[in-house]
């Protein structure tokens, strides 16, 4: 009877799937102003879908740098804000475990009074959630 109860748990055990351990990527943001601005902001993607800003060095060319950890990169996004009067080059770039998984160059130019809220905007890699 105990060899019918260790036969009976091992082919238990066999009925059980294998438990998936989610693949998790490490994220790198970069953003860069290739001019003097002030007040100007990133805000992106941190873990379960929630979102940071933090305010972009002022002087021009230096590199603004996070990391998080996601489980899927297409879930990384980025968007780089200029408050007029401040126009420049800015970069942005994610990085997916050492790779460049997206980036965008573009000169951001903001205008006075306009209400839009993608005035002044570079968005990079995923639509940030909300």
């Amino acid at each position: 009877m105990p060899a019918a109860a260790v036969a009976v748990i091992a082919a238990g055990a066999q009925l059980t799937p294998p438990v998936a351990h989610a693949d998790l990527h490490n994220i790198t943001y970069r953003a860069r102003v290739d001019a003097l601005t002030t007040g100007s902001q990133a805000t992106f993607v941190i873990n379960g879908g929630q979102t940071t800003t933090t305010n972009l060095p002022s002087m021009p060319g230096n590199v603004f740098e996070a990391n998080t950890v996601l489980p899927d990169p297409a879930q990384a996004g980025l968007r780089i804000v200029l408050h007029f009067p401040y126009a420049a080059n800015v970069h942005c770039e994610i990085d997916a475990d050492d790779n460049v998984f997206t980036q965008a160059d573009q000169m951001v130019r903001p205008t006075a009074g306009n209400a839009d809220p993608n005035n002044g905007v570079l968005q990079c890699g995923a639509p940030l959630p909300g």
